[in-house]
């Protein structure tokens, strides 16, 4: 056989063997550890500009496709506050895994934090769902700003939030990290802002600090056309008065509810999240409550009756 076809077969061969191993793990997305390139948001909040930099992006379309359900029912947000956790210790590991595994299968939309370690072992278990189904939740980090290019990077969130009024170079987070940004807002004022900010591109807003719902119906209604609201409520509150109000946000336009300290990494943490998804997703009365028997009585929560008051051990011990 001539040598120069030996040579071209030999040639063919040895590509084929090379992008056999390369093209699998090309074709993968993936976030780094710690990336080659660093990208650092601004820490400077001396900035006054009343007009900061556009930016190109701002958006969120990714986590708005997730938790703006076109059934309008509503997707529920869980905050992980791991310093109010009354148990004296903090959950390890694996406490930490069965907890995010728990809450996935309770239909929980997405899981928010504020610190970057809790960040982290969120994310971790949510990847070992890729695939199934349910699937992974979004995490979203909505610490200091300043470390919202790690949560990102580092960390693997999903998304994090930046306040309106925050002077911080938000260009570098989406040019470097490539992130979705969730805009923290409570005036109508502030929406105007974000949106001539990231040239009408922003499309996902957390209406937190909103003092009334005359308030909120105003911040709904300056919203661009096909935006996602979300609507802030406090966790364990009397007879379960969370839940009404929160139906009364998706009334006025908001598609997804966050719930302020919801998960501490105590006893109660799950039981508590099925509570909310059946109360705010149901079409039903809230008058259906939990048994009036505390966890601290039983030792559990029995099923939901028809009266009664919701009762959590949590802040009877606050």
């Amino acid at each position: 056989m001539p040598r120069l076809m030996l040579t071209s077969i030999a040639t063919i061969i040895s590509l084929s063997y090379t992008l056999s191993f390369q093209l699998p793990f090309q074709s993968l997305p993936h976030k780094t550890k710690t990336p080659s390139v660093r990208c650092r948001l601004s820490s400077d909040t001396t900035n006054t500009d009343a007009n900061p930099v556009t930016v190109t992006g701002g958006g969120a379309a990714v986590l708005k496709s997730i938790l703006q359900k076109p059934s309008k029912v509503l997707t529920i947000g869980l905050e992980f506050k791991a310093d109010d956790n009354n148990r004296g210790d903090p959950l390890t590991p694996q406490e930490f895994s069965i907890l995010s595994m728990q809450l996935r299968k309770s239909k929980i939309s997405a899981v928010w934090c504020d610190d970057l370690e809790s960040l982290q072992l969120f994310v971790k278990e949510q990847e070992t769902a890729r695939g199934d189904f349910p699937g992974p939740c979004p995490v979203v980090y909505h610490g200091p700003v300043e470390d919202s290019v790690a949560a990102l990077e580092d960390y693997g969130a999903s998304a994090v939030v930046v306040p309106a009024d925050d002077s911080t170079d938000t260009q570098a987070l989406v040019g470097c990290a490539g992130g979705e940004i969730i805009w923290k807002v409570s005036s109508a004022e502030q929406v105007q802002a974000v949106l001539e900010r990231t040239g009408r591109r922003s499309d996902v807003f957390w209406l937190d600090g909103v003092s009334s719902i005359d308030d909120l119906e105003s911040v709904v209604a300056s919203l661009p056309k096909g935006a996602l609201a979300i609507a802030s409520v406090d966790a364990m509150q009397p007879d379960g008065a969370e839940v009404e109000k929160g139906k009364e946000y998706k009334q006025k336009g908001c598609g997804s509810i966050f719930v302020r300290r919801a998960c501490v990494g105590d006893t109660e943490d799950l039981e508590y999240a099925r509570f909310l998804v059946g109360g705010l997703t149901s079409k039903a009365s809230s008058e259906f409550k939990f048994t009036g028997l505390t966890g601290s009585t039983n030792g559990h929560f029995g099923g939901v009756q028809a009266s009664g008051s919701v009762k959590w051990r949590r802040v009877e011990e606050e």
